[in-house]
């Protein structure tokens, strides 16, 4: 992996690994309004996250899967193995084309009870509007976190429609 993308995925980390969780876990309350300093973390914390989003689709761009793979959370890889993931994404992307205009669609945080297909935990969504070669429509991709036991958010899919 590019060393500027490795430290920026490590820098994501240990930024990440510095706000609380206390900000996400109100802002999925509705009952609780955030304070102002509160609101700044969380806005900085999605802007962060965004980023982090942008820098792995790039390397899903360049064909490097598998380096996007190697930095998931253990639960990503506990639910897919880094064969079965490279060949997902490749499967995914080859009908669609070289990316064009792609355009960020938003921040969504969600947060999983486990009585799902999801394992339980607080996850943060980031939305992309893609414009493929082969596509006649545009695409939605989508790269997913989820905050792991250590209160760091990391990798844990990433899908195409």
């Amino acid at each position: 992996m590019k060393a500027s993308i490795r430290f920026s995925l490590a820098a994501f980390l240990l930024i990440s690994s510095s706000i609380t969780c206390h900000a996400q876990e109100t802002q999925s309350s509705a009952t609780r309004s955030l304070t102002k300093e509160q609101q700044a973390a969380l806005d900085k914390q999605d802007q962060d996250i965004a980023q982090v989003a942008s820098q792995i689709i790039a390397l899903i761009d360049q064909n490097r899967a598998g380096d996007v793979w190697d930095q998931a959370s253990p639960i990503a890889k506990q639910i897919i193995s880094r064969d079965d993931f490279m060949k997902k994404v490749a499967r995914d992307r080859s009908p669609l084309g070289a990316p064009g205009l792609r355009m960020p669609m938003g921040v969504k945080h969600y947060r999983y009870d486990g009585t799902g297909n999801m394992p339980a935990g607080a996850y943060i969504n980031i939305l992309f509007d893609t414009q493929f070669g082969q596509a006649s429509q545009s695409s939605r991709e989508m790269v997913t976190f989820i905050l792991d036991s250590d209160k760091v958010w990391r990798f844990v899919g990433y899908s195409v429609r």
